[in-house]
């Protein structure tokens, strides 16, 4: 999307903003910190305006982003007919949002919706549909938007939006960490985002669990004969570990730096039935995007994911390699 439509956008997500009087903020399944700041940054905005506004999401908020002030309020549910207006962040598809399963209504139309998110696997699911694809994160359109609406921003809505941008930029490393990147960041610095808070909770605090089950991980990681990096955790796992799904978030940023791979993929299996697959990969010339579309998935060049109804299932195979070169398989 380009600066103009990204313009046109914004004026009528503003317009819509200013003609509610309550509203539902949605962040996707499974919140990361960018789901989480960009969901609460937008909501202190929005009540500072008089508004009365819910966030929610079907699963709770992340350990990391518990520090961030009203996280602990998100709801599980809601009541469709209490907002006049809806609002989804970083919701890379429609699926994501979750709730439209036992509410269809939501994606009605029969109110407006407002679809903010930086995926390029974005189908374009609300009656505003706020999506830039270049973005490095949901929580930097945030703050392109606030400043478009001329917002005044304090401390926490600073620190919510920087610690979405910082998480999604792998801590301003990723090949997405542009200029204007580090010109946002700045200015959010300049308006108080406490970033050693966000440093601390984002990379610096670590449960004994989740390094159990990170160890898991790295054990079980190999390279498939198609130059793919991959590795696996399922329910097992967890409670062996003392650890739960969200605990894997990290360790495919080890996966990720094996020299000369493709891609890399780790599998997990959640409470519901359903296996994750996230990818990462350090080429250029490769979209993780379409890769994962394959599995119905999606998300970003070199950052996607899917998620499919099922289990992991473990296959070991031996073989004999004799002196000479000959291979018996068992």
């Amino acid at each position: 999307m380009n600066n103009i439509s990204v313009k046109k956008e914004f004026s009528k997500a503003l317009q819509a903003i200013n003609e509610a009087t309550s509203i539902c903020i949605i962040s996707h399944q499974h919140p990361d910190a960018d789901a989480v700041g960009s969901n609460l940054a937008l909501r202190y905005q929005l009540e500072k305006m008089g508004k009365k506004v819910v966030s929610a999401c079907v699963d709770p908020v992340s350990e990391d982003s518990l520090f961030l002030e009203k996280s602990e309020t998100f709801q599980n549910d809601f009541n469709y007919d209490d907002f006049d207006l809806i609002i989804s962040v970083d919701c890379g598809a429609k699926k994501l949002v979750a709730f439209h399963n036992d509410k269809p209504e939501i994606l009605s139309e029969q109110k407006p919706f407002i679809n903010f998110d930086h995926h390029e696997s974005n189908d374009l699911f609300g009656t505003i549909n706020v999506v830039d694809e270049k973005s490095c994160a949901t929580s930097f359109i945030m703050c392109n938007f606030f400043k478009f609406a001329h917002f005044e921003m304090d401390r926490k809505t600073a620190t919510a939006l920087m610690h979405g941008i910082y998480f999604d930029t792998g801590g301003l490393m990723h090949s997405n960490t542009s200029l204007e990147v580090y010109e946002a960041c700045s200015m959010l610095l300049s308006k108080g985002a406490d970033l050693q808070k966000i440093v601390k909770h984002q990379f610096k605090t670590i449960k004994v669990s989740k390094l159990r089950l990170w160890g898991k991980i790295l054990e079980r990681a190999y390279i498939n004969e198609e130059n793919v990096v991959v590795s696996a955790v399922n329910s097992i796992d967890y409670l062996i570990c003392g650890a739960g799904s969200n605990d894997t978030g990290g360790a495919i940023d080890f996966l990720n730096m094996i020299p000369n791979a493709e891609y890399c993929v780790l599998l997990s299996e959640n409470d519901r039935g359903v296996v994750k697959g996230s990818l990462r990969t350090r080429r250029d010339d490769l979209n993780l995007s379409e890769v994962a579309s394959k599995w119905g998935g999606g998300g970003h060049p070199k950052a996607s994911g899917f998620g499919m109804e099922g289990k992991l299932k473990s296959i070991t195979k031996w073989q004999i390699v004799s002196n000479d070169g000959n291979m018996t398989d068992f």
